[in-house]
């Protein structure tokens, strides 16, 4: 064990005390910029998103362009953009005539003697009006620029100084074409829609982007979701343009304002529910209780506590503004929705059909003025912001002032708890906690949560757990189960997974390699054999072995569980073995683990299909 407690025990050590124990201390949100505006995709420098119009006041002092959101930014040092908000765009002009045009569709400039063509996939210059062209942009049969080109200007003071504009942003040259510099960053112009996981983002173009070393680079890959909602849709004959899934429902939306639930994988869907003529663009459901969903319909926000049966408008005194995100705290009764007009958090009822949200709050005042795409509440109540050009931000949630709330120790949310697991105690530190006469024994405790281990012991049931501190007595419901399995993540959504080889913690999102054996850490896997004592450390050496049944799953596709024992060393801990097929799909995958019927958290994990060097 020694090689793997140099690898984890740092981990492991911050979850227990930062990531599981830690509380927002303020509550005014300090939004943190992440990973920047910009994607690196290869090209001759790092792209942002779409522009669709590039020009040069008449003076060639200034650089203007017209993002994809309509958003006019000018330069007038080639370093920094600000936003302009009172010149216009200016008509496309037409084309010169040239003897010959390098593409049928291709857009040609004069400046002086020389000619530049635009084209849809590169940028062309001739020097005998068009008789002959030279392919400025193309290395290998692809452009440096990336494709789909919108514009292109020359500068009126130097025929030499040209800019393209297209899918991937905007490019310079100062030597007419022969060499190139992206213009983009400073540009708000990523356009971040879905925030897939808290380190993984989709684009406009449902392509995804993932965070890497502090920067955002491009995966290759789609949002999964797109690809299961057209699959659904041949196989329905309806068109969804949202979906979401919790256990065994799947939620679906249309453009027509209908709302479905399958029950089934998809097979069968209920008769829909026409809830308003908007479309249904965002849904979310609550991992633990999958009844409880809300919908995004153009302004008005719409919930389910039974499973979609009946949907109830909810929006209540939300500011009119398109949603675009929603996230939720089902137990704290708290609601967040992304929305033209930014991200706004109320009360809301999640459990009944009460009534509608209530305290609706502005808290991205501090953010630029843009639309907000998605909004996220992280496992150390935490939120992350998709904000349209600007890209990603994290704030604190806004402090919730309550009563004592138990949740899993491994993915903070308030699934039941099974012998052996670990439990948070969010709002008090924690001495001493009995149920049934049971010793909870105390692993951890902070002036604002606590840590502590369900006993082996533990009848299943829904028990009141006493709990004493220096600063009083409580008592909270507990719900436990023979097993309740979770994985554990970190601050950020990622989970831990360790390499069996060595023992150390693995970057999953730089990649795990087909047929590889992946180790993941665990709770509420339940009793072990030979029995163990709560509170003490698994042994090093033959660890006691979990009693019931694992699987695991990677897009649905079960996988073989090799091992699944305590973790040497640590208390509360599972460490779950798994062999990666030989074959296997590249890009973003979802993982999850189920024991007795019970399935944990859905994790991410990036998949390479090459076989690592052995």
């Amino acid at each position: 064990m020694c090689r793997r407690e140099t690898g984890v025990r740092n981990w492991l050590t911050a979850a227990l005390v930062v990531g599981a124990l830690s509380l927002p201390a303020a509550q005014a949100q300090i939004w943190a910029p992440v990973g920047g505006m910009t994607v690196a995709k290869g090209l001759a420098g790092p792209s942002s998103g779409p522009i669709q119009f590039v020009w040069y006041s008449s003076s060639g002092n200034r650089l203007l362009v017209q993002t994809s959101s309509r958003r006019i930014f000018e330069t007038s040092d080639f370093e920094h953009w600000r936003l302009n908000t009172t010149d216009a765009v200016p008509p496309v002009p037409p084309g010169a005539a040239a003897a010959s045009l390098p593409e049928p569709s291709a857009r040609a400039i004069v400046r002086g003697s020389r000619m530049y063509a635009q084209g849809r996939g590169n940028i062309f210059l001739s020097d005998d009006n068009g008789r002959t062209w030279v392919n400025l942009t193309a290395y290998n049969n692809e452009s440096i620029l990336g494709g789909g080109f919108t514009a292109l200007a020359v500068s009126p003071a130097n025929s030499q100084e040209i800019v393209a504009a297209n899918q991937s942003g905007v490019w310079r040259s100062l030597d007419g074409g022969l060499s190139w510099r992206g213009l983009n960053d400073g540009l708000p112009n990523l356009t971040a829609r879905k925030l897939i996981t808290r380190r993984v983002v989709a684009l406009a173009d449902s392509s995804l982007i993932r965070l890497q070393s502090g920067s955002w680079i491009s995966t290759g890959t789609v949002d999964f979701e797109v690809a299961t909602r057209d699959a659904l849709s041949r196989r329905s004959g309806r068109q969804f343009t949202s979906l979401t899934q919790a256990g065994v429902l799947i939620y679906g939306g249309t453009g027509d304002g209908s709302l479905m639930v399958s029950r089934d994988g998809g097979m069968t869907w209920s008769d829909p529910q026409r809830v308003g003529t908007a479309s249904i663009d965002r849904l979310w459901a609550d991992r633990e209780r999958p009844e409880s969903a809300l919908a995004a319909a153009g302004t008005r926000l719409l919930r389910t506590v039974n499973g979609g049966l009946f949907w109830d408008d909810v929006t209540g005194s939300l500011p009119q503004a398109a949603i675009h995100g929603i996230t939720a705290d089902r137990a704290a009764g708290v609601v967040y929705v992304a929305t033209d007009r930014g991200v706004f958090t109320g009360n809301l009822s999640l459990n009944d059909a009460g009534a509608a949200a209530s305290g609706w709050t502005l808290i991205s005042a501090d953010l630029p003025a843009a639309p907000a795409w998605d909004v996220r509440l992280n496992s150390d109540n935490t939120l992350t912001v998709a904000l349209d050009g600007y890209g990603i931000f994290e704030a604190a949630a806004p402090k919730r002032a309550g009563t004592v709330r138990i949740v899993n120790g491994a993915d903070m949310t308030d699934r039941a708890a099974a012998p052996g697991s670990l439990i948070s105690v969010l709002g008090a530190s924690v001495q001493r906690g009995t149920a049934n006469g049971t010793n909870y024994p105390v692993l951890a405790a902070s002036d604002q949560s606590s840590q502590l281990q369900v006993p082996f012991e533990a009848s299943s049931g829904i028990l009141q757990i006493a709990l004493q501190g220096a600063a009083g007595r409580w008592t909270a419901p507990l719900t436990v189960k023979d097993a309740s399995p979770a994985i554990f993540v970190d601050s950020e959504g990622a989970p831990l997974f360790l390499d069996p080889a060595s023992g150390l913690v693995m970057d999953a999102s730089t990649g795990i390699h087909a047929g590889s054996a992946v180790q993941v850490l665990a709770t509420g896997l339940g009793k072990v054999t030979p029995d163990w004592q709560s509170g003490v450390p698994a042994p090093a050496e033959a660890p006691p072995a979990v009693r019931g049944q694992v699987t695991a799953f990677i897009d649905g596709t079960p996988v073989q569980v090799t091992r699944a024992t305590l973790a040497p060393g640590y208390v509360g801990y599972y460490l779950v073995e798994f062999q990666v097929p030989a074959i296997v799909n590249e890009g973003l995958s979802e993982l999850r683990i189920v024991m007795n019927g019970e399935e944990s958290n859905r994790v991410s994990l990036y998949l390479k299909a090459d076989l690592a060097a052995q």
